[in-house]
């Protein structure tokens, strides 16, 4: 990853990491039917070959696939990354379990570049994949989570183009050559093997469904519950389900501030039994500036200041018109890491959307109506 590796396949050259703006991929998501809810519309929807399922160790191949859903991205490109740096974790060479490489950058299955920066590759984008408050190069999980971030950036610079992405990753034509040829190895289909955006049908259409968050609209119908998307979810949990009024809100709302949901509907939870309400983390909860420019921009937007923090709710904060309560930093077990410490807190955004039904921990039939941000359909949306 933007440096030297122990494969003989590579060349000697440390790649730099790419000054890009991150272009998030926002996508129309123009219809409330289930169908659009699978849990394989996500950028792990090519299957594995016969080739990748006997050649990838199991906890490998669940690791990619994970990375791939969650950052939009080939999981097919990353597993055969994986497999020209460390034979997905199998090897030897120096680097892969501890230490740097031969050439003296780069670590784990990986190879995740510690030298270039500061900051480096490894400090600029590395993930806690598992989740367990350790965050290391050598570690699967975290490394090819890592990875995943990594390539995103890639992409989103390259336009989409993965040949140009990959290229990034490590500056060699014939490196390029080998991680396409492996990833088309890798998928049931070739065809679908470097997808780079999910698949049509679901976040499908041509154009976007950008919200006007100072614009609400009251919406009546359809009076049901649909299960968020598994991309969606933190950390490996379960898909929830949310109001079915509401779930283009949340969604374009996941993607633009790159958020992913801890909470929506379940019982016990105040505010959260009729649907209304998501606690939300970062995306990649890496650290303050993480949440700052995730969690934090998405508060302000809605209309939390520090100032009404231990409120949340009208008139002390400024809140748009379809939000109803924001719980960030201020409020009690709310907030980023900054102020909400485990174990006391469980740092998280909690925003609820306005109803009658507020404030309901009770599982209820769905509200008689929502309050939403109005979508600005553009050409192209269907």
């Amino acid at each position: 990853m933007s440096g030297l590796v122990a494969s003989g396949s590579r060349t000697a050259g440390a790649a730099t990491a790419i000054a890009v703006t991150t272009v998030l991929g926002l996508a129309a998501m123009t219809s409330l039917m289930p169908s659009l809810l699978d849990e394989n519309c996500d950028s792990s929807s090519a299957q594995p070959s016969e080739h990748a399922s006997s050649t990838i160790p199991s906890d490998y191949l669940e690791l990619y696939r994970q990375a791939g859903a969650a950052y939009e991205i080939p999981w097919t490109v990353l597993a055969a990354i994986g497999a020209i740096e460390s034979d997905h974790g199998r090897s030897a060479a120096p680097g892969v379990r501890s230490g740097v490489n031969a050439y003296g950058c780069c670590a784990g299955p990986m190879q995740v570049n510690l030298t270039d920066g500061p900051p480096s590759t490894w400090q600029a984008y590395r993930v806690d994949g598992d989740h367990d408050g350790d965050i290391s190069p050598y570690d699967p999980a975290d490394a090819i989570h890592s990875a995943g971030r990594y390539l995103r950036m890639l992409l989103d610079g390259a336009r989409g183009e993965i040949a140009r992405a990959v290229y990034g990753y490590n500056h060699s034509s014939a490196y390029v050559t080998d991680v396409l040829q492996r990833a088309r190895q890798y998928a049931e289909t070739p065809d679908e093997a470097l997808a780079a955006v999910p698949a049509a049908g679901c976040a499908g259409g041509d154009g976007e469904t950008p919200a006007n968050l100072r614009d609400a609209v009251r919406v009546r119908s359809p009076r049901a519950y649909a299960m968020l998307p598994v991309w969606a979810m933190a950390g490996g949990r379960a898909a929830q389900p949310i109001d079915a009024r509401l779930l283009e809100n949340a969604l374009w709302l996941l993607r633009t501030y790159r958020l992913r949901v801890t909470a929506a509907r379940e019982g016990g939870h105040r505010t959260h039994g009729d649907g209304t309400a998501l606690d939300l983390v970062p995306a990649d909860p890496v650290d303050q500036v993480a949440w700052d420019k995730s969690a934090g921009v998405l508060a302000r937007d809605l209309g939390w200041r520090p100032s009404c923090g231990a409120s949340g709710v009208r008139p002390a904060c400024p809140l748009v018109p379809a939000i109803q309560f924001v719980g960030y930093e201020g409020f009690p077990g709310h907030g980023s890491p900054g102020t909400c410490r485990a174990p006391a807190c469980a740092a998280h955004l909690h925003i609820s959307w306005a109803s009658p039904c507020y404030g309901t921990s009770a599982l209820t039939v769905p509200c008689g109506w929502v309050s939403a941000f109005a979508l600005r359909r553009t050409e192209g949306a269907r």
